[in-house]
Parts: C-alpha cells; sequence; structure tokens
C-alpha cells in the first residue's frame, strides 16, 4: 500500500486512526517514527482546522501511550543491558536533582533518541505517573511541529500545481530523493552523539552544561568528517 493510499484509509477512521498508528509505532524501542511521515501527509488532506487540532492531539496521545507502555515493560529488558548499567549513577543524581520531567519532555517533542533516555529511567525506577505527562506534552509538541509542516509542504504543493498544471515522474523522484537525504543526514547525526555526555552536562551545569556538551559533540563528529 502507497503513503497516499495508506493517508486516505486513516481519514476514513479520522484522528482515532492516526492515534491508534502512533500508539502502535511508539511501542517498540528503537522503532523509527515513521508515524511522524503519516502525521505531516494526513495534515495536508485534513478538511478542518477543528479536524487538525483532533489530529494533532490523538497523534500526541497516541505515542505518548505507545512510550509510555514501553516504559513499563523496560525493567526486565534494560538491566540485561551492561551499558544502562553503567549509566544508572548517572541517571540517579538526575533522578535526585529533581530535572528528569524536562529532559523527558524534550526527548518526547524533539528528534531525539528518547528511548535511550526512557529504558534506563524505568531500570532506576523512575515514577510511572512522573513519566506519563511530559511525555504525553512532548508527543503532542512533535506531532503539532510535523503537522505543521506537513500543512505548509501540502500549501506550497498546491501553489506549484495551480501554477504548472502538473507534475512530472522527475519531479515525484527529485523532491522524494531530497527528503531521504535530509531524513539520513538527520538520522546519522543524531546516532552519533553520545546522548549520554550531553546528559551528564545537565546533571553538573544545567541546560548551559547540556548545551556545551552538545556542540562539543556537534564539532567533534564534524571534525571527523574533514
Amino acid at each position: 500500500m502507497e503513503l497516499g493510499q495508506l493517508v486516505e484509509e486513516l481519514l476514513k477512521y479520522g484522528p482515532l486512526g492516526l492515534g491508534a498508528l502512533s500508539f502502535i509505532s511508539n511501542l517498540f524501542p528503537g522503532f523509527p517514527a515513521l508515524y511522524l511521515s503519516l502525521v505531516a501527509s494526513y495534515a495536508a488532506l485534513s478538511p478542518s482546522a477543528l479536524h487538525s487540532a483532533a489530529a494533532v492531539l490523538a497523534a500526541g496521545v497516541g505515542a505518548g501511550l505507545g512510550k509510555a507502555a514501553l516504559f513499563l515493560s523496560s525493567s526486565a529488558i534494560g538491566s540485561r543491558i551492561g551499558y544502562v548499567r553503567k549509566k544508572r549513577k548517572l541517571l540517579k543524581r538526575l533522578l535526585e536533582g529533581g530535572k528528569i520531567p524536562v529532559l523527558v519532555f524534550l526527548f518526547a517533542a524533539l528528534p531525539l533518541p528518547d528511548d535511550l533516555l526512557y529504558i534506563p529511567l524505568a531500570v532506576v525506577g523512575y515514577s510511572p505517573l512522573q513519566f506519563l505527562a511530559p511525555v504525553i506534552i512532548g508527543k503532542t509538541t512533535m506531532a503539532a511541529i510535523v503537522y505543521a509542516l506537513g500543512l505548509t509542504a501540502g500549501g506550497f504543493l498546491k501553489a506549484y500545481l495551480n501554477s504548472v498544471g502538473s507534475v512530472t515522474l522527475l519531479d515525484i523522484a527529485i523532491a522524494g530523493l531530497a527528503v531521504i537525504a535530509a531524513s539520513l543526514l538527520l538520522a546519522y547525526v543524531v546516532i552519533s552523539i553520545d546522548w549520554f555526555k550531553v546528559l551528564e552536562g545537565y546533571a553538573r551545569r544545567g541546560i548551559r552544561g547540556a548545551v556545551r556538551e552538545l556542540l562539543r559533540e556537534a564539532l567533534s563528529l564534524a571534525s571527523k568528517q574533514k
């Protein structure tokens, strides 16, 4: 089934279909956020502002509940991962500092590898109730950003079609390759950064320390490419 056909099928079920897909997509650790591409595509076909608001809320709550379900089932899995065990002291320090809700929100709202944070949090016994609200708010924020991008892209596409009358196969291929290249570049950068170093900077010096460590990681990554 093509992406357009899947989006049209989702429209039949309304925002609940999008919410269900978001929930399923976030149940598995390390699973690519494929549902976000559907959120963006869904936005381009949304019939009204009210429908858009309901779709964003459904996608955000569905994704947040999916992460919460993963969180609840992660203790047994995470306790067997040596790398996670080595970082327990860092995570416990963050727990004592009361900084976890902000981190949970940021990792949910931004294109970060959130399972690298959420599974260890489950292992060290972070409260599921305190986890639920920031992850749902963060995922809803992410859904709203992606939805807005989808609406913008849909508007540009409609304007382009009105001006040229039709789109060739070459136009579609070029646009598709550009999107794939940008996605691969973003994925490479996100995966290459040692996010535990960023967390450690946050634990020691707050947001300023986290930003400093993130910049160091980015500069280190850039220097390796030369």
